[in-house]
C-alpha cells in the first residue's frame, strides 16, 4: 500500500512537472503599453520613412504583428508577398488599388479596417500629420514597387 502511494505521488509529481514544461513552451501572453512600443525606421537610409514597432513574431521570416506609423503624404503603388490585416489607430487614411484614385477612395479613420491580399498592387495615403496603424502579417513582411520583380 505504501509503495502504491509513493508510486502515485511520484507519477503525479512527474506529470505536474511535465505539464509545467509544456505550458512554459507554448505561446506566451504579450502585453505592450504604447509607451513601451519601440519604433524603428523601416529604411534607416530614408529619413521620414515609415517606422514600425514589432509586437510579435519575425517580420523577415514569417507571421508578425506590428504598429506602423508615418506622416502625411501619398505612398506609391506597391505590392507585398503576404496578406495582411490593418486597423487604423490614429489619423485619417485612404487605401486603394489600380483603377481607383485617391479622390474616389474611402476615408478611413480610427477603427477602420482593410485586408490586403498578397501580390495585389495597392497604395496608401495618410491625410493627417501622423497615421498610426496596427498591422498583422500572414507571412513575411516585405514591399516592392508595383511592376518590380
Amino acid at each position: 500500500m505504501v509503495r502504491r502511494a509513493i508510486s502515485l505521488s511520484v507519477a503525479c509529481t512527474v506529470f505536474g512537472f511535465a505539464a509545467g514544461i509544456y505550458a512554459a513552451s507554448g505561446p506566451q501572453m504579450i502585453v505592450t503599453p504604447i509607451e513601451g512600443a519601440v519604433f524603428k525606421p523601416m529604411d534607416p537610409a530614408r529619413p521620414g520613412s515609415p517606422e514600425v514597432a514589432i509586437l510579435r513574431g519575425d517580420p523577415a521570416n514569417g507571421p508578425s504583428s506590428m504598429l506602423m506609423k508615418f506622416g502625411k503624404g501619398d505612398g506609391r503603388m506597391h505590392v507585398h508577398s503576404s496578406d495582411y490585416d490593418l486597423v487604423v489607430v490614429k489619423g485619417q487614411m485612404k487605401h486603394w488599388q489600380p483603377g481607383e484614385t485617391a479622390a474616389t477612395a474611402k476615408l478611413l479613420g480610427p477603427g477602420s479596417y482593410w485586408f490586403q491580399p498578397g501580390n495585389q498592387t495597392h497604395v496608401d495615403s495618410c491625410l493627417s500629420d501622423e497615421c498610426l496603424m496596427y498591422v498583422q502579417w500572414g507571412g513575411k513582411q516585405d514591399s516592392r514597387a508595383a511592376g518590380a520583380n
